[in-house]
């Protein structure tokens, strides 16, 4: 069966999966690596990893991976009255939080809610304008009360996602929950179709991860087992195409991947990736001869995987694929499946290089 970029995106998004609860989608991602991979394995953490291309030892060993996770909510309390409060998992935006509407992962199946809102009617002052804290904002599930929530089959540590069914918009962009990261397992599957059968020169690891908007590090045991000689990480990145980030940057839906020079979380510790130039100037001249459109993008404010990666063993040069998209960790994502089309096939261009053609030599 061909590939179809939008028909397994779009299989991907109905799926629910905050961090430490990827299940549903490991299972998806495991059974279409087994199709065509050397070996597959699950960790005990939850990543699945494929090999593919060369098993010599002596081979250069490279890393492409995507986290599985999206951002959401877990169930803190039920109250009396069956309604239920919630604390953040990741970083859902929190002034699209109220009147959203999610999905709980019941022990009975999924019992669909909406988080609560002020009438407006009754509401005064700020109450209309203002998005309220976290601590006063709940679940309402129709629950009747406590006991009724609690039949439907709603614990204390019920994982909670945001729920908005992936809608095909105009000019091959996609509006969805979750696009952050499921474009970039989307990209990990286009990658394993590509090269199945071939005999790459390398020694090709494609890990779809666990726990990167909880904790940017849920990785790093099955990055300890492959040991690769450079890894490149799948995420997204906000697009500046909209009226209020016009400007701020160059990158824009529809004109390719991004290649990341430099991002970092700015809050707390200090984490992030400096791209090695050489790394960059190798995905850009590949892009070039492939007639691969790319942009280059500097975003503070993101952090991925590769912020830790790179100071694992005894250091490991790491470079990062964005794809733009618009209104991030909120529940209505937007990004472009050109953009996911050109980014499979730059990665494609990369795998399969001679091991010789990596400015980074192997150990």
């Amino acid at each position: 069966m061909t590939f179809n970029v939008q028909d397994t995106l779009m299989s991907l998004l109905v799926l629910d999966g905050i961090s430490g609860h990827e299940q549903d989608i490991a299972s998806v991602m495991q059974e279409s690596f087994n199709r065509s991979a050397h070996d597959v394995w699950k960790d005990r953490l939850g990543n699945v990893v494929a090999h593919y291309g060369s098993r010599s030892p002596d081979a250069f060993r490279l890393m492409l991976f995507a986290h599985m996770d999206e951002v959401g909510f877990m169930v803190r309390k039920i109250e009396d009255g069956g309604f239920i409060r919630f604390e953040r998992v990741g970083g859902p935006a929190q002034i699209t939080m109220p009147g959203s509407t999610v999905r709980l992962a019941g022990e009975f199946g999924p019992v669909h809610g909406c988080i609560g809102i002020k009438s407006y009617h009754f509401s005064k002052g700020d109450e209309r304008t203002q998005s309220p804290s976290i601590d006063h904002l709940w679940i309402d599930i129709g629950a009747a009360d406590k006991q009724d929530a609690l039949n439907m089959g709603i614990k204390v540590g019920t994982p909670v996602c945001l729920y908005n069914p992936p809608q095909a918009l105009g000019n091959g962009l996609i509006c969805s929950k979750a696009l952050d990261d499921r474009l970039g397992c989307t990209a990990l599957l286009g990658v394993a179709d590509a090269v199945a059968g071939e005999a790459l020169n390398i020694a090709l690891y494609l890990v779809a991860s666990v726990q990167e908007e909880f904790n940017i590090r849920g990785i790093l045991p099955v990055l300890r087992k492959i040991n690769p000689d450079m890894a490149i990480g799948i995420d997204i990145t906000p697009s500046c195409d909209t009226p209020d980030l016009a400007g701020y940057s160059d990158v824009v839906i529809n004109q390719g991947p991004g290649i990341t020079c430099l991002n970092y979380h700015g809050r707390g510790t200090l984490a992030g990736l400096i791209t090695p130039p050489a790394l960059i100037a190798f995905l850009e001249s590949t892009a070039s001869r492939h007639h691969i459109p790319v942009q280059r993008e500097v975003a503070p404010g993101v952090i991925t995987e590769t912020g830790y990666i790179q100071v694992e063993q005894d250091g490991i040069p790491c470079a990062s694929l964005s794809i733009p998209c618009r209104y991030t960790h909120s529940p209505a994502e937007v990004a472009s499946t050109v953009d996911l089309s050109e980014c499979i096939r730059l990665l494609v261009a990369v795998v399969r290089s001679n091991g010789s053609a990596f400015p980074i030599q192997p150990r």
